[in-house]
């Protein structure tokens, strides 16, 4: 029977960043390999989808584009 223990950590994200590059080779790729299984991260297919579609629009009708400027503008305005 496996048990376990929670601990907290306060860290500032570039600690645990040099914590991980300490990591011998072997567990940095499990860690990737417990990353690769939390559902939290995997991005669906249909959203995959959604965004070929908007690319491939917008590679054929670039004048639709607007800038990071004007679409903040526009966002901040909602």
């Amino acid at each position: 029977m496996s048990t376990s223990t929670n601990i907290y950590l306060p860290l500032q994200f570039n600690q645990l960043v040099d914590l991980i590059k300490a990591l011998p080779k072997k567990e940095k790729q499990q860690l990737i390999e417990v990353l690769e299984q939390d559902e939290s991260l995997i991005i669906p297919e249909w959203q995959k989808q959604e965004v070929r579609k908007r690319i491939k629009k917008y590679n054929k009708y670039p004048e639709l584009l607007i800038d990071e400027k004007k679409a903040l503008q526009i966002i901040n305005k909602m």
